[in-house]
C-alpha cells in the first residue's frame, strides 16, 4: 500500500478515527499483529490476505486495552490491516515487529560508527554537593563495546560519559567517577540494581544474563567456564544481529566471575540501602576488575559472617516446633563438609596467602628457604624445595614424577614381581612441597534445610573451633537453640561444661541416631547418658514414633555445597567467602518458595529479639 492510500483511507474514517491518539495506533498494530495466526484460523486460514472481520474476543481486548468503542476498533482494521497484515506466517514462529531495524543496524552501521544500542548516563545535570545549581553535563566521550543479551545475542552498541565542567565528575552508564574530600578518585554507583550491567570497558551484560549465571551456579553447579561455553553455544548467536558480527569476542570465564561479583555487589547494597564504592585506579600490582573489587567483596564478607546472613532469623513450620502454653523449640544442626581454598602451610594459619600459588603466607615466608622434609631445618639447595643431602634432593625427584604415567606403570609393574621390602626398609621422609588447602567449612543449618551460618576451619574440625563458632552464631541466650545436633556432641558437650560458662547450659546437644548407632561406642556412658536421641522428647513423638526434626539437614547442605568443590579450590580467601555466602542466601531464597509451597508458613524471629537477652521482647 502506498501512503497515498493509506492517507484516502484515513480521511475516509475521520468521524471515527479522529480523535484516536497517534500511539493508539502503534498499539493496535502491535496487539493485532500479535493475534494473525487466530485472525487467519478464524477468517478460514485465508494467509494471503487479511481477515475481514475481527473475532468478538480480540476486539474486546482491544476495547479494554486501548479504550476505543468497537466502531473504531473495526474502522482501524478496515484502515491498517493491509499494511499490517504479514503473509505466509503460519502461526508456528514467534511473533515478530512489523519492522525489526536490528539487522540493517548490524550490518550497515559500523561503516557509520552507529550501534544497535546507544547508552547514556541516567543522568543530565550534576548531582555533586559542590555544584548546586545542577550544572548540565557536556563533553559526551563515547566508545564502542559489546552488549550480552538473553534475547538477542551479542549486540554492537556505543556508550557515552558525561562530564561536569564545574567539578570533574564523570557519569557513566552505571556510575559517577568523582574525588572525594581525601583527594582519592572513586567510582560511587547510582542506587539500585541496573538493567545493565558495565563489567568492562567495553563489555556490558544485561541483568537477565547476571541472574542466568548465577542460577546456573545454583542449580546445577556451572564453572565460570562451562557458564560461558552454554552462552557462547546457545544464545550469543540467537538473533540475526548476532551473525553479522563475526569478529565479536567470546563471553570469557573471566566476565562471568566479574558480573558475578559486581551484581550480588550491587544488590547488596540496594538491599541494605547504601551505596557501593569502588576504586578508580587499581593498585600497583592490581591487573583487572576483580582486585578493584576486593575491598568491597572483603566488607561483605564481614557483614556475612556470624549473624550475616539474610535468613539468619528464619523460622517455619520444620525447624520450630509449639509444644503447650506457646512453648518454642527451635533446632539446629552443625556439621563440616572438606571443601577449601589454597592457605598457608604452617598449621591453624589464618593468615591470606599473598598468591593462590604460594605455599606461605607473608610472615611464614621465609619457610619458602628451609627444606621441605620434616624435621630438617637445612636451608634448600639451589632451586630445589630441600637442602643439598642427597637423600632429600631423591625424596622431591620421586614427588616430581609419582604424577606421570610411565611411572606409575612402572610402579604397577615392580608391584607385580617384587615381594619383599626395599633395601631402605618400609621407612619414608614425610615432606611438604605441594600448597595446603584448609580443612573444612562448617555449617550450621537449621532442620529445614535453611543454612544460617557458615566459617571456614583451617587446621581442623576441632572442638574448640566448633565452640567459638556457636558462641560467634548464637551470641545471646534468646538466640541459642533449644536443641542443637552434632555428630560429636559427646565431646562438645564435655568442651562447654569444662570452659566454665553457661551460656549453652540450657541447650540439648543429642547425636543424631545414624551416627549414634554407627559412629559411638556402647561403651561410652558420658554419650550414652548425655547424648542419647531418646532423652529429648522434645525430638520425639512416642506416641507415632517419628522425630519432630530431620537431623540430617546438615549432611544433606554438605552433599550440595561440595557439588562446588572443584570451582572453589583455587579461588584466593576472599573471593572464596564471597561466593559460597552468595550461593548459601540464592538457596535460601529457593528453599523459602518451596517451604510456603509446602504449607510450612516460614517466617523471620525479630531480630531485635533474637539478639537481646531480654525474653520480654518476643514470644509465640
Amino acid at each position: 500500500m502506498l501512503v497515498f492510500e493509506l492517507l484516502q483511507r484515513l480521511s475516509a474514517n475521520l468521524p471515527l478515527l479522529g480523535n484516536v491518539p497517534v500511539h493508539t495506533l502503534w498499539g493496535f498494530s502491535a496487539l493485532v499483529s500479535h493475534f494473525q495466526p487466530i485472525l487467519a484460523w478464524t477468517g478460514g486460514l485465508e494467509l494471503d490476505r487479511a481477515a475481514l472481520f475481527l473475532p468478538h474476543a480480540v476486539v474486546d481486548l482491544l476495547a479494554h486495552a486501548l479504550a476505543l468503542h468497537e466502531g473504531a476498533i473495526h474502522a482501524l482494521w478496515n484502515v491498517l490491516a493491509p499494511v499490517i497484515w504479514q503473509q505466509q506466517r503460519f502461526g508456528h514462529e514467534p511473533t515478530l515487529p512489523l519492522v525489526n531495524p536490528l539487522p540493517q543496524i548490524a550490518q550497515h552501521g559500523p561503516l557509520h560508527a552507529l550501534g544497535v544500542e546507544e547508552f547514556f548516563p541516567p543522568i543530565r545535570t550534576c548531582t555533586q554537593p559542590s555544584c548546586a545549581s545542577g550544572m548540565r553535563l557536556v563533553d559526551a566521550r563515547r566508545h564502542h563495546a559489546y552488549y550480552f543479551t538473553l534475547d538477542k545475542g551479542v549486540l554492537s552498541v556505543y556508550v557515552s560519559s558525561l562530564r561536569c565542567k564545574t567539578c570533574g565528575s564523570t557519569y557513566y552508564l552505571n556510575y559517577c567517577r568523582q574525588f572525594d574530600p581525601d583527594g582519592a578518585e572513586r567510582r560511587h554507583y547510582y542506587p539500585g540494581r541496573p538493567h545493565i550491567l558495565h563489567v568492562e570497558t567495553h563489555i556490558l551484560i544485561n541483568s537477565a544474563v547476571a541472574t542466568l549465571f548465577k542460577t546456573q551456579a545454583l542449580h546445577a553447579h556451572a564453572s565460570a567456564q562451562a557458564t560461558a561455553r552454554i552462552y557462547t553455544a546457545a544464545l550469543s548467536g540467537s538473533s540475526p544481529t548476532s551473525s553479522e558480527l563475526p569478529n565479536h569476542p567470546l563471553l570469557r570465564g573471566e566476565y562471568v566471575w566479574d558480573t558475578f561479583y559486581l551484581d550480588a555487589l550491587l544488590q547488596h547494597h540496594c538491599e541494605q540501602g547504601t551505596i557501593l564504592i569502588l576504586p578508580e585506579h587499581l593498585p600497583r600490582e592490581g591487573r583487572g576488575q576483580r582486585d578493584r573489587l576486593r575491598e568491597a567483596l572483603h566488607q561483605r564478607n564481614i557483614f556475612m559472617a556470624g549473624t550475616g546472613q539474610e535468613y539468619y532469623p528464619h523460622a517455619c513450620d520444620g525447624c520450630v516446633r509449639v509444644r503447650e502454653e506457646n512453648v518454642m523449640i527451635h533446632a539446629a544442626i552443625t556439621d563440616g563438609v572438606t571443601i577449601g581454598h589454597p592457605c598457608c602451610g604452617v598449621h591453624n594459619c589464618q593468615e591470606a596467602l599473598p598468591s593462590v600459588h604460594a605455599r606461605f603466607c607473608n610472615t611464614h615466608n621465609i619457610l619458602n628457604g628451609i627444606c621441605a622434609i620434616r624435621e630438617c631445618h637445612r636451608p634448600v639447595h639451589s632451586t630445589h624445595l630441600t637442602c643439598d643431602l642427597p637423600e632429600h634432593l631423591q625424596v622431591q625427584q620421586q614427588y616430581e614424577v609419582k604424577g606421570q604415567s610411565m611411572f606409575n606403570l612402572a610402579r604397577r609393574l615392580a608391584n607385580m614381581t617384587c615381594d619383599g621390602k626395599g633395601a631402605s626398609g618400609n621407612r619414608t621422609m614425610k615432606a611438604k612441597f605441594s600448597r595446603s588447602w584448609t580443612h573444612n567449612e562448617q555449617l550450621i543449618v537449621r532442620p529445614c534445610g535453611i543454612i544460617v551460618a557458615r566459617a571456614t576451619f583451617y587446621g581442623a574440625e576441632a572442638i574448640s573451633s566448633v565452640a567459638d563458632m556457636l558462641r560467634a552464631v548464637f551470641p545471646t541466650q534468646n538466640s541459642v537453640p533449644d536443641i542443637l545436633f552434632y555428630d560429636n556432641n559427646c565431646h562438645l558437650c564435655r568442651h562447654l561444661l569444662a570452659s566454665g560458662s553457661a551460656h549453652f547450659s540450657s541447650m540439648g546437644q543429642p547425636v543424631d541416631v545414624f551416627h549414634f548407632k554407627a559412629k559411638h561406642s556402647e561403651l561410652d556412658a558420658y554419650c550414652g547418658q548425655h547424648c542419647n536421641p531418646l532423652l529429648f522428647p522434645d525430638i520425639y513423638d512416642a506416641d507415632t514414633k517419628k522425630w519432630f526434626f530431620n537431623s540430617s539437614a546438615a549432611e544433606q547442605a554438605n552433599v550440595w555445597i561440595n557439588g562446588y568443590h572443584s570451582i572453589v579450590r583455587d579461588l584466593e580467601v576472599t573471593t572464596f567467602n564471597f561466593f559460597l555466602d552468595e550461593m548459601i542466601k540464592e538457596r535460601n531464597r529457593f528453599l523459602v518458595q518451596t517451604l510456603e509451597q509446602q504449607g510450612k508458613h516460614p517466617h523471620f524471629l525479630p531480630t531485635e529479639w533474637l539478639l537481646s537477652d531480654t525474653p520480654s521482647l518476643f514470644s509465640v
